[in-house]
Parts: C-alpha cells; sequence; structure tokens
C-alpha cells in the first residue's frame, strides 16, 4: 500500500512538474536574469519615459531623449511610468517584455497551426518550441540587453496575423494598425491588406494607425512649434529617413558606414561610401529593394492556392520590414519568431522537403547567431557586422518560404510524423 502511494504521489508530482515546469523556469530565469536587464544605462527605459517626461512638459521629445526617433505615441504610453522610481520603472518594462517575449512564440504557434489540416500533438510542439527558441534567443536576449520595445510592438503584429489567420479580419486590421503607429514599419502590411482585397481589415488599419499616431497631440502640444508630435516626427525623422528630406534629419543613424546596422541600407553602406559615391549607393541600395519587393510580392501574389498561407505571409513580410527599414538592430531581429516557428513546423511535417528545411535553418542559424556573440568573441563579431552576416542569415530564410510557397503538396499532405519523446530519464 505504501508503494502504490508512493507510485501516485510521483504521478502526481511529474503531472505537476510538467503542468508548471516551465512557468517555474522561466520565473527562476527572470530573476536570475534581471541584474543584467537593469545594468543598461541611457537606454530603452530611460529614453521612452525620458521623451515621455519631455512631452508632460510640452517640449521636443529629444529635448529629455536624445536618441529617441520612435513614434511619438511610444512616448506617450509611457507617461505613467514617469512618476515611478527608476527601480519600479525597469520592473515593470521587464515585466512587460517577458510576457511580450513569451506571448510572440505562442502567437507564432497559433498562426503557424492554420496551415495544417492535423493539428500538433505535445511532441510536435514541444520539438517545435525547442527548436524556435534555439534559432531566436539570441535576438530575444538583445531586446533585453537594449530594454527595446520590439518585443511589445511584435506581440501586436503576430496577434493581428494570428488574428487574420482565425478569420477575425477587422481585429487583425485595428491591432495592426496600432503596430503601425507603435513602430512605422509594421505600415508593410496595409498594402498587403490592400492586394489581398482584405478591404475592411485595410479600412480599420488605417483608421486606427491615425487615430493612435494623432493621439499624444490631442493633450500636448510642444512649445514654439506648429506642427504637433506627430507631424514634427514626421517632417524631422521618418521622412529624412525615406529619403524626402534627408538634410531635415536631426538624428542620422541610418546613414553611412555603421556595424550595427543590419537592414540592406546598413549592408550597402558597409561597401559603398554614400558621401563619396552618392549615385553609386543609391543605384545598388534602390536595386536591392526593388529586387526584394518584387521577389516577395511574387511569393504572395502569384503563389498557388493552399491552406491559411498567412504565417507564411507575415513571414515574408517582416523579413521585408527588417530588409527594407533604414535601420534595423539586432533588437528588431526578433521578429524571425514567426518565421522560425513557421518554417520549423513545415520541416517537421514535410519529408519531402524536410533536407532543403533543415539546411536552410542551419544556414539561417550559422550566419545569424553562431558567427556573433559572445562565445566566438569581438573578432568574428565584427567580422560577421562588417560583412552583414545577419542580413545574409535573415534573406537565406526566404529560399524554404519559396519552396513552401510554389509546392501546396507541402501543405496538403503534411501529416504527423514521429519524434523522439523530449524528457529527463532517469539513469
Amino acid at each position: 500500500m505504501l508503494a502504490n502511494g508512493v507510485a501516485t504521489g510521483r504521478i502526481l508530482v511529474k503531472a505537476w512538474i510538467e503542468r508548471y515546469g516551465f512557468w517555474i523556469a522561466l520565473l527562476i530565469a527572470s530573476i536570475a536574469y534581471f541584474h543584467r536587464f537593469s545594468s543598461s544605462i541611457d537606454v530603452g527605459v530611460a529614453q521612452y519615459t525620458g521623451a515621455a517626461r519631455c512631452m508632460l512638459h510640452a517640449q521636443v521629445m529629444q529635448t529629455c531623449a536624445s536618441y529617441f526617433t520612435y513614434p511619438p505615441v511610444l512616448a506617450f504610453i509611457m507617461i505613467p511610468l514617469v512618476p515611478l522610481p527608476a527601480l519600479l520603472q525597469l520592473l515593470i518594462w521587464y515585466v512587460i517584455t517577458i510576457a511580450a517575449s513569451v506571448g510572440m512564440y505562442k502567437l507564432a504557434e497559433r498562426a503557424a497551426s492554420r496551415m495544417f489540416a492535423i493539428p500538433f500533438g505535445a511532441d510536435e510542439l514541444l520539438w517545435i518550441r525547442v527548436i524556435a527558441v534555439i534559432l531566436g534567443v539570441k535576438f530575444v536576449l538583445a531586446v533585453f540587453e537594449n530594454q527595446a520595445h520590439d518585443a511589445l510592438s511584435g506581440i501586436f503584429i503576430l496577434l493581428g496575423l494570428a488574428s487574420l489567420a482565425d478569420g477575425h479580419e477587422k481585429t487583425a486590421g485595428g491591432v495592426l494598425g496600432f503596430a503601425a503607429a507603435l513602430k512605422a514599419t509594421p505600415l508593410i502590411f496595409l498594402p498587403y491588406l490592400i492586394v489581398k482585397k482584405r478591404f475592411a481589415a485595410a479600412a480599420v488599419f488605417t483608421v486606427v494607425m491615425l487615430v493612435v499616431s494623432f493621439l499624444p497631440d490631442l493633450f500636448f502640444t510642444p512649445l514654439g512649434s506648429s506642427e504637433g508630435y506627430f507631424l514634427g516626427w514626421l517632417h524631422h525623422i521618418a521622412g529624412p529617413a525615406i529619403s524626402i528630406d534627408p538634410d531635415a534629419a536631426q538624428l542620422k543613424f541610418w546613414s553611412g558606414a555603421n556595424t550595427l546596422n543590419h537592414s540592406l541600407r546598413g549592408a550597402v553602406s558597409l561597401q559603398i561610401d554614400e558621401v563619396a559615391h552618392p549615385a553609386l549607393h543609391k543605384a545598388v541600395l534602390y536595386g536591392l529593394d526593388l529586387a526584394f519587393i518584387v521577389f516577395a510580392a511574387l511569393l504572395i501574389m502569384v503563389r498557388k492556392p493552399a491552406r491559411n498561407m498567412i504565417a507564411i505571409d507575415g513571414s515574408i513580410l517582416i523579413i521585408g520590414v527588417l530588409m527594407l527599414s533604414p535601420m534595423t538592430s539586432r533588437s528588431h531581429y526578433v521578429l524571425l519568431v514567426l518565421p522560425y516557428v513557421t518554417l520549423t513546423m513545415v520541416m517537421l511535417r514535410d519529408q519531402v522537403t524536410r533536407g532543403i528545411g533543415i539546411t536552410v535553418l542551419a544556414v539561417s542559424f550559422f550566419f545569424l547567431t553562431v558567427t556573433s556573440n559572445d562565445v566566438v568573441g569581438k573578432g568574428l563579431s565584427d567580422y560577421a557586422y562588417y560583412h552583414s552576416y545577419l542580413v545574409i542569415g535573415a534573406l537565406s530564410l526566404m529560399i524554404y518560404i519559396a519552396v513552401i510557397v510554389w509546392n501546396p503538396a507541402v501543405l496538403r499532405d503534411a501529416k504527423p510524423f514521429a519524434l523522439p519523446t523530449l524528457k529527463l530519464r532517469r539513469t
């Protein structure tokens, strides 16, 4: 009887660990990592709350936060944190960032699973999560290191795509519109909605984006400015970034050779001096941008009928966000959570293209993670950044995406695959 009781107890403990083990591990890791998160100064929270403080005093945001180039609504939503002690500000932002990071993986699973007729089992999901986390953890940590808001904007992008995959078009349009107001680069989803004839979603997207963008101007007006916060941001920061008026730029992080800029513009600027050779620089950059846009558009518009492909379309657009942005930092690459989860799901399910999938993901992992981190050292990391390895790694994912798009049988015939169980065993 005692033996039966012990066995029952073990079963209950095992079930409890399986149910709550992840959250306990996440809590322990979060507590351990907070010291490193809070050690960064004059980045992230300090910039966001600094800009919010300026807004409260009707000042230009860069007066208090010299590196703040984001849409004014980001400063506006940070206003509640301004009166709080610095440590509490950090703690709140830390919790938000953790929740957003975990949420991105969950929403990516939700959107990508709509591609398949047969639901994923527990073993499959565990493998997907392990592989996707290994592939993307570097960029999740980059968000924490910079106290960046990329996970916050990213979760709204993925929530919008998940809603679109679920058939909730108006909700998707509103959420994606909010993401565009918060970060600007998700504006790329608006032409996608129009091309796909999701006009209700596109209309809600536009209304939400404009209302949220102008929201700070309903409450605050910068002294000495007739433009307001949003129009001033368009004139002095966003406009010059897309070469409407380069000389009007107050802050030019995207200009010149910058190894921390991992967009196509950054890659071209590292190889061609845009001051000494402006015409050549523009020709090469615009040529690459156009080539990427045409290729991405073909994948989205000319693909053969298949199951719900929102996750594939979203992955293409997310890579587009990273490549076409005037300035793309390491932390921005956290958006690759969706492509990683999506391509991992297809790789595990489809035996025909599995070899291609494994190869592409391995190559991407090499260029994005292996060649630039603390383990390999500063020398190799600098070399990788100077030669735009992150850009190459992100673009390489388009190879597997193209294979999936042009072979609808990949998704039509995808079936669960017998996988070894991932669990700890007693020796």
